[in-house]
């Protein structure tokens, strides 16, 4: 058995290769607007977090200041205590 067919490349392009093509460009599409979407929201997010940081530190900073007043107040009260025992 001989077979006198060649190899034969249709033109023709299918309609079900042309609907899945446009499905995967639709899809590809609608994916990279929700990363974007989702990224536009993680920056605005990012600023508020950054803000927030900012506030702690200065509270804390604040904080940190009362209680070194309050620890200097409570050693020059010791030094004192100690000074009148001797």
């Amino acid at each position: 058995m001989q077979s006198t067919e060649k190899w034969h490349l249709s033109k023709a392009i299918s309609v079900s290769h042309l609907a899945t093509t446009f499905a995967l460009v639709l899809a590809g599409v609608i994916y990279i607007t929700t990363i974007e979407k989702n990224v536009a929201v993680l920056e605005s997010q990012l600023v508020n977090v950054q803000m927030q940081i900012d506030s702690l530190q200065k509270t804390h900073g604040e904080m940190f200041a009362k209680i070194d007043k309050k620890l200097d107040q409570m050693i020059d009260i010791i030094h004192g205590y100690q000074l009148k025992q001797k």
